[in-house]
């Protein structure tokens, strides 16, 4: 599923094979805490497009995805890197 992140920024972090924690925050719960929608989901590709709109692919299990897209517009994603040492530039 690809993912366009609040902070794009947050896409050089991780590589393809990192474990990553979705979060999502939506409108109506602006200041809360972010829910997370998926733990230790699998990066398979990080696109830095040239549009302006950059873009995490994650593999979630079917229920993870549908959640993730029945969630109403504006909502916000994140990820928390699970293992940094994944992360790391080769």
């Amino acid at each position: 599923m690809p993912v366009r992140l609040a902070e794009p920024a947050a896409l050089a972090v991780a590589r393809p094979g990192t474990r990553v924690d979705l979060l999502a925050a939506t409108p109506e719960r602006a200041g809360a805490d972010a829910t997370v929608l998926a733990p230790a989901a699998l990066v398979l590709d990080v696109l830095d497009a040239t549009d302006g709109s950059p873009a995490l692919y994650l593999a979630l299990r079917p229920e993870q995805a549908q959640r993730a897209v029945g969630l109403p517009e504006g909502t916000r994603f994140a990820v928390v890197v699970r293992d940094p040492a994944a992360a790391a530039p080769p």
